[in-house]
């Protein structure tokens, strides 16, 4: 992509003119100026359980929310497309499909590949879905049509407890309004899309009720790379007096083709190819979970969580270079949280007290079998001839590999205050509060190891346990102007999957990680960051807001996944000292009711700060000498969004946005010597319209149909003689259309 920094600048500028001067001209002369505020925000983010709210004058972090209007109207197919408009959120795609992109935010990753350090959490009503596995996220789980409002809490923070050192996704879903209704919806278009969904919901008198289902397939732009989601969700509640009550159950069963990355041999000729054609996604999720809340009087309220969680997952890879292998998942979650909160006033000041507990258990169990392809179903006999056996003995089409299971209990407790220090300090209208809180974790891995060849050999417990402090204050200069200023620590435990692979000398062989045991079980050290972070926030004009947020995250003892290509391996080592810091920027406004307008800018530099030898899938059998101050890989420095909404009628909406991502160094290129991924641009458009019951849109994504990579990283071509290591690289998706209209009863 050709396009730099300056360029993308200029267009964006020079969009919010074209915009900003027709409609000045649409506006009738002589007509008075209508000013529109921008709604308040008030947040959660004291609690992972809504029961008191605060509003951002007194949460001294970064913090955004995204509504259902705004989700619904984006026309996005998963939640990463959701939250890129968001300062500073960057998506990768290495899986090759829509419902799996890698998503991170201040150089950390939330992600459903195994493998993939993880640093970011997410809740659904309460209840952490990150996968216990390797604390990975399937976001195609989460239920983005039934959600109601979606609060981005970033840095580490006590009350969201372990692996929130980007941050935490604190999300809430939809239950039954006042009034009754039934919607139905329909939409699709480009690559085979088709999507169906029903919805009713409302409420009959302290009882409401709120059921959707819904069915979506692809045929994918790439081969061999459809996609079926189908998916239930269900809610009940009760409200009376100060008793609130939701039960709630979602399923899903999907199943999704990874087309994977390209040899740059053979990006340059078909994009649309399909490298190892065959591997597949397929999970099954049961989750119920219960949210009560019971005001007590004397401004104390007292929430309880309890869930149960049931996942059967398939993955299979395809391997042009060793076996195949197929990995079965089967994850069975309980557990629950207890919260008591305080909201009063002492001394004439605000007070918000929060203390709570709680208590998860996972039975995990994996299986992996190994299954011959040509190449591999051929060596293997020929070595097996070679030392006399019997081939079809020696090389069975299909064998179990690794039997691994673990039992994990996880127990967390935490207190958070909220106190308003004093009014008229400097100015006759300023305020001050200081949070402070502090969180203890302890984790513990049973591991069992049941696999055909030396079981026992990773077998073992393992348990990590930590106290995280925080603390912040709130300088408010008025309602419109604020600066605050936070110091926090966050801990991320390493995983059931990483604990079984983390000794170079015995590495676990195959594509997922985990896939066999090895002597390393007690090598990996849990991850310890200190987080500081300084922000703005202002509102010079009802109608327009920003804010600014500088901040640094130094991690001790950072994981990653180290790999040899040359032999299909992988294991996990402590990296020492990495840093993330940045800026991130954002700024909206509406103008008379009829433009509406964002602009955001990040800068993130995430870095190593030790010198360290790394294995790397670019130098097979080597290493590569990764110097302090080398950039992590997939982290662009830069990135730049920014969108308009014009209402041409009350009934008729036109958007734009535009997207621009820095240049990134590829994966296994953490020594930083290889070129970049390009930098990129990226321009959408869509049309809504509204008309009674009716409602109906039109969204166009990559409206120039420009060429671009959102991953890279470096694996051997097994097509070609010698299976040379060459950049592999995921092409994203062409110029498309999706059309959708729903009615309301």
């Amino acid at each position: 992509m050709g396009w730099d920094q300056k360029t993308a600048i200029g267009v964006l500028a020079g969009l919010a003119f074209g915009f900003g001067a027709h409609g000045a001209y649409a506006q009738e002369a002589g007509t008075p100026p209508e000013i529109v505020s921008l709604p308040e925000i008030l947040v959660t983010a004291p609690a992972r359980l809504p029961e008191v709210s605060l509003s951002l004058a007194e949460v001294p972090a970064s913090v955004q929310v995204i509504t259902a209007e705004e989700i619904k109207r984006s026309g996005a197919l998963n939640l990463q497309d959701v939250m890129q408009a968001l300062p500073g959120v960057h998506l990768n795609d290495q899986q090759g499909n829509a419902y799996q992109f890698d998503l991170s935010f201040r150089g950390f990753s939330g992600t459903s590949v195994t493998g993939v350090p993880q640093g970011i959490s997410v809740f659904v009503d309460g209840v952490r879905v990150n996968e216990p596995g390797v604390e990975e996220i399937n976001f195609d789980l989460i239920p983005l049509d039934d959600i109601e409002r979606i609060e981005i809490i970033r840095g580490p923070t006590a009350i969201f407890g372990r692996n929130t050192l980007a941050g935490s996704l604190n999300i809430i879903t939809k239950r039954g309004a006042a009034e009754r209704e039934m919607v139905v919806e329909g939409s699709g278009g480009s690559f085979g899309r088709a999507k169906g969904r029903g919805v009713l919901s409302g409420s009959d008198g302290p009882i409401d009720y709120y059921f959707s289902g819904s069915y979506f397939h692809e045929d994918g732009w790439r081969d061999r790379s459809a996609s079926r989601l189908s998916q239930f969700f269900g809610k009940l509640g009760y409200r009376q007096g100060g008793t609130d009550v939701t039960l709630s159950y979602q399923y899903h069963n999907n199943r999704i083709e990874q087309a994977g990355s390209l040899p740059l041999s053979r990006l340059q000729l078909d994009r649309q190819e399909n490298f190892t054609g065959g591997d597949f996604f397929r999970p099954e999720l049961h989750q119920a979970a219960i949210n009560a809340n019971q005001t007590l009087g004397a401004g104390f309220s007292l929430a309880l969580n309890g869930f149960a969680r049931s996942l059967v997952a398939e993955q299979f890879n395809a391997s042009l270079i060793s076996e195949n292998t197929r990995l079965f998942n089967d994850t069975l979650s309980g557990g629950g949280m207890l919260q008591l909160a305080h909201e009063g006033w002492f001394w004439g000041r605000k007070n918000v007290l929060t203390l709570g507990a709680e208590y998860a258990r996972h039975d995990v169990d994996i299986r992996v079998f190994e299954e011959q392809n040509d190449r591999s179903r051929q060596q293997c006999r020929e070595e097996a001839f070679a030392a006399g056996k019997d081939p079809d003995e020696a090389c069975p089409e299909k064998q179990l590999a690794s039997v691994l299971s673990d039992k994990q209990d996880t127990v967390g407790a935490y207190l958070q205050d909220t106190a308003e220090l004093g009014r008229g300090l400097l100015l006759s209208s300023d305020n001050l509060f200081l949070t402070g809180a502090l969180r203890a974790d302890y984790i513990r891995h049973d591991i069992t190891d049941s696999s055909p060849e030396e079981p026992g050999k990773a077998s073992g417990r393992a348990s990590f346990s930590r106290v995280t402090p925080r603390v912040g204050l709130n300088y408010n200069l008025s309602d419109n102007y604020g600066i605050y200023f936070s110091y926090s620590q966050g801990f991320r435990a390493p995983a059931f999957l990483e604990l079984t692979c983390a000794d170079s000398t015995s590495p676990c062989v195959g594509i997922q990680a985990g896939v066999a045991p090895d002597t390393g079980f007690f090598k990996l050290s849990p991850v310890r960051a200190n987080n500081y972070e300084l922000g703005f926030r202002a509102r010079p004009a009802p109608w327009l807001e920003g804010s600014l947020a500088l901040y640094r995250t130094d991690v001790r003892d950072d994981i990653f996944s180290v790999s040899d290509p040359a032999e299909l391996t992988v294991f996990f080592q402590n990296v020492g000292n990495t840093r993330r810091e940045g800026i991130e920027f954002g700024l909206r406004g509406i103008y008379r009711e009829w433009l509406e307008g964002y602009v955001n800018y990040a800068y993130t530099r995430a870095t190593f700060r030790d010198s360290i030898e790394l294995a790397s899938p670019r130098t097979p059998g080597g290493a590569q000498q990764v110097q302090n101050g080398d950039r992590l890989p997939l982290t662009p420095n830069h990135r730049v969004n920014t969108g308009l909404r014009y209402h041409l009628y009350k009934w008729l909406t036109i958007s734009l946005n535009l997207t621009y991502v820095g240049d990134q160094f590829f994966r296994g290129d953490e020594a930083n010597t290889q070129p970049k991924l390009d930098d990129y641009v990226v321009l959408n458009a869509g049309l809504d319209l509204h008309w009674q019951r009716f409602a109906g849109f039109v969204k166009i994504n990559n409206l120039t149909n420009n060429r671009y990579e959102t991953f890279g990283t470096f694996a051997p071509n097994a097509k070609l003689p010698g299976d040379p290591v060459e950049p592999f690289l995921t092409p994203a998706p062409p110029i498309n259309v999706l059309v959708g209209a729903s009615y309301r009863f």
